[in-house]
């Protein structure tokens, strides 16, 4: 009799709390399922509905082909490949000199309407001053969000090169020294609204409170030796070079700088450093795109919103046309 009372007592109570949870995920999905400018939001969005698992679990993940959607404010059209780009061979066409640029979100151009990625700038200077006369340059963006070095390398092996690159770029950036994503098992991380942006929410306000990592300790924690994606990071540089080499590639490597500061008071220079010379080590040129930057002013105006520091269209033009002078020497003598 005791327990009904109680039950009976409650029974109110959890019809309130589910009026209420069911109310936010509707006020959530009215809310944020139309397109925002939320990096929490949208990278969910871009991970639920662009990405799924890939058959390797080395890669991890990869695009499903053939989508389209609106994400950070601008289309995103994948092609039949599972590239960010127009529609492409997978064979290459006779007289074309094939890059291949293997990345993640930067690559990709988050934020960053397709035209105005650095792929698709590159791709257009080339072919408007070609340095290789009577070919058509192709450039091909195999950036994926969230892969590290390790998982764009695996991809190359296991895919790209099917692609018959002439020339392959690694594109990379400060936080390719994360180990492998573990795949979510949490119904609601995959499937409601209302929990990632509770998600996001407590996230940031952690950050704010220090109760995590801000960006520069994250950051510099990845490059220390107890962090398993670092050694993962420089045997992935090797492996490239190997293949690469064992096949007659060229390949190079850009450092992608983290666009908080620019400049002498850049505050990753030694994290460049340190790649760099695991680079150079594995046999690869390295560029160093800080270089394209401006030595001062303030780095926020190359963000693709106030919260969100990918680079926006005017960073990947200045990265395109550093990549572009970098690039053409090897092109010449090739």
């Amino acid at each position: 009799m005791i327990f009904k009372a109680v039950l009976f007592r409650l029974l109110p109570l959890v019809g309130s709390l589910l009026l209420c949870l069911v109310g936010l995920e509707l006020a959530a999905r009215v809310l944020l399922g139309r397109p925002t400018m939320h990096l929490g939001i949208e990278m969910w969005k871009y991970a639920k509905d662009v990405k799924l698992r890939s058959a390797d679990p080395q890669i991890g993940h990869r695009h499903r082909p053939n989508v389209r959607r609106q994400l950070m404010g601008v289309d995103v059209q994948i092609n039949s490949l599972g590239l960010r780009d127009v529609e492409r061979q997978r064979t290459k066409p006779a007289m074309t000199h094939r890059i291949l640029v293997l990345g993640d979100s930067i690559t990709f151009g988050w934020g960053v309407p397709f035209e105005k990625t650095f792929c698709q700038v590159l791709e257009k200077s080339l072919n408007a001053d070609s340095p290789i006369p009577g070919s058509r340059i192709e450039v091909l963006n195999a950036g994926v969000g969230n892969l590290n070095t390790a998982m764009e390398v695996a991809y190359f092996k296991n895919e790209g090169l099917s692609l018959q690159p002439d020339l392959v770029l690694l594109a990379w950036f400060i936080n390719d020294a994360e180990p492998r994503p573990l795949p979510r098992r949490n119904w609601l991380a995959h499937h409601s609204y209302a929990y990632v942006w509770l998600d996001s929410a407590i996230d940031a306000g952690m950050r704010r409170t220090r109760g995590r990592p801000d960006y520069r300790e994250y950051y510099a924690g990845l490059y220390r030796d107890a962090n398993p994606g670092w050694p993962q990071c420089r045997q992935a540089i090797r492996e490239l070079a190997e293949v690469c080499q064992a096949r007659g590639i060229p390949c190079g490597v850009v450092l992608v700088p983290e666009l908080h500061s620019l400049g002498s008071g850049y505050e990753f220079s030694g994290v460049h450093a340190a790649v760099r010379k695991e680079c150079e080590e594995a046999g690869l040129p390295v560029w160093d795109l800080l270089d394209a930057f401006p030595a001062d002013g303030d780095a926020r105006r190359y963000w693709v919103s106030p919260e969100d520091a990918h680079p926006n269209a005017a960073a990947n033009e200045l990265m395109a046309a550093e990549i572009d002078s970098d690039l053409r020497p090897l092109l010449l003598n090739r």
